[in-house]
């Protein structure tokens, strides 16, 4: 959401906050970040996550839309011609990702709007919520380019798991059909969905293994590592719906046609295949120990409606041409940087803390989550960061703007702008503010609640399905870029902050 939200009335001078100020928000915004992680994956484990991304996103989606559409309303300049090109911008966004998945993408034009808008709560909170220049901070943009290039953002380690199972060895069939079980998918009839096994690494532990066939029972491919596996063409498996009995599927054939393949050895086997009913609730696949000595170890089961390859490695010269772009984009940056270091000072520790405090985070959630969901959920941690961030940036802007009871300006027309503005104005308060945030926030984890633990009607699948919410991310980021009109000559125009005072 664009932090330029809550409107206040014109002032002539500006006065520098201290820089502990917007670094204690930050610091608050991490907290309150982590910890409704935390009690989200406690409840209901790495889904929880993907529902508190969807109950808090709601709220946010809809004030960030609500402020921005006063200036269409009003019939700023430009402002109805930008909102019809940013609407189709969004609709070509939308077709991509339906047509093919973009989680990647989506997960890093998402991050960007975050540290623009970071950069903009910086200044602004600085400025003591007066600020009315644009923002620019030389070497900025390539400098957020190269922190994006430093990993290897490949589409497939954003890939959307739609349902993720921890099964131990101790729950696996012994010669039998073992039932890997999930929340049921109320729209899974005729979807194309991808899930794969996470095999423990070689150890002292338990070992299994499963059946897979030469002939191709499926139209689907086995894969192995994300690979096609030329040995075989599909898993021995049958999809459970949580219509069907829970008896488990008659037993296998074996035959010169079947082959063995072990589920130890830190790779993953999965397979791709669509469903023939909705509510898909679980996974039976044929299981046999191959040997009873050791501990049980742990299997990672993930669910994706992402079917197509993942992309392979970098080859040696894409390889190299990224370190060049690394070593370009850094020289760049601090070409453009350095001049004016001394007098940005303040704000270039501000985002260093920034971007360490996510990458410290990273390695956390890498230690404690395991490798293969680091990525999904550092885009998670981001996009619940951007949330609290703009409630703290702007129940601080409310009090230090509060200078009377806050009430309506007086209208004396009725139109749709003037509504509008009557509107605005009643939540210039921090009382009817949080009353409104509140009561849209009790309302969006209410749905999803319905929808996810309560199997709700499948139509709420559109509204509070993750899958679905990402659509929304595209169209709140994207209309967040709107370009900002130019002040009327007419207005008064406000002293420019000056470098010093913005580092």
């Amino acid at each position: 959401m664009s932090s330029q939200t809550i409107a206040e009335p014109i002032v002539s001078r500006i006065a520098q906050a201290p820089f502990s100020l917007p670094l204690g928000n930050l610091c608050l915004t991490f907290g309150l970040s982590v910890l409704t992680l935390a009690i989200a994956g406690a409840a209901w484990g790495t889904i929880g996550y993907e529902m508190l991304i969807v109950a808090m996103g709601w709220p946010h989606i809809l004030l960030g839309f609500l402020f921005y559409f006063g200036r269409v309303l009003h019939g700023e300049v430009r402002a109805r011609s930008n909102f019809l090109l940013l609407a189709l911008l969004t609709l070509a966004l939308w077709t991509a990702h339906y047509t093919y998945t973009i989680t990647g993408f989506i997960a890093i034009y998402f991050t960007y709007h975050v540290f623009r808008d970071e950069v903009f709560i910086y200044f602004q909170t600085r400025a003591r919520h007066r600020l009315r220049t644009a923002v620019k901070v030389a070497g900025l943009i390539p400098f957020i380019f190269f922190m994006f290039l430093v990993t290897d953002p490949r589409p497939q380690y954003y890939r959307q798991d739609l349902r993720r199972v921890t099964l131990n060895a101790s729950q696996l069939s012994d010669g039998g059909w073992t039932l890997i079980p999930f929340e049921p998918i109320s729209y899974s009839k005729g979807k194309d969905f991808y899930f794969y096994l996470q095999t423990p690494s070689p150890g002292e532990i338990q070992s299994y293994r499963t059946l897979a066939s030469i002939d191709n029972a499926r139209a689907g491919e086995i894969r192995i590592s994300n690979r096609t596996w030329p040995q075989a063409s599909d898993l021995i498996l049958e999809p459970f719906y949580s219509e069907s009995p829970n008896a488990s599927p008659e037993r296998w054939a074996t035959s010169d046609r079947a082959i063995r393949i072990s589920l130890q050895g830190g790779y993953r086997v999965g397979q791709t295949f669509t469903a023939m009913n909705d509510n898909l609730a679980g996974i039976w696949l044929p299981t046999e120990q191959e040997s009873a000595s050791g501990q049980p170890g742990n299997y990672q089961f993930h669910l994706t409606a992402d079917t197509s390859q993942p992309l392979p490695p970098l080859s040696p010269t894409l390889e190299s041409v990224r370190l060049a772009l690394l070593a370009v984009l850094l020289v760049f940056a601090l070409w453009k940087m350095l001049p004016g270091l001394s007098r940005n000072r303040s704000f270039w520790i501000y985002f260093v803390f920034l971007a360490v405090s996510f990458a410290l985070l990273q390695k956390v959630i890498l230690a404690g989550g395991g490798r293969g969901y680091e990525f999904p959920i550092m885009f998670q941690l981001v996009v619940i960061f951007h949330y609290w961030s703009w409630y703290v940036f702007s129940f601080n802007k409310l009090r230090a703007l509060s200078s009377g009871p806050g009430n309506a300006p007086t209208v004396k027309t009725i139109s749709p702008a003037s509504c509008y503005d009557r509107m605005i104005g009643l939540l210039r308060t921090r009382g009817r503010f949080v009353a409104l945030v509140v009561t849209l926030n009790l309302i969006s984890a209410a749905g999803v609640l319905w929808y996810s633990r309560f199997h709700g009607p499948a139509a709420l699948r559109y509204v509070f399905d993750y899958s679905y919410f990402l659509y929304f991310l595209v169209f709140h980021v994207t209309f967040s870029f709107a370009p900002r009109q130019p002040q009327s000559k007419a207005k008064v125009r406000l002293p420019a902050i000056s470098a010093a005072q913005a580092g």
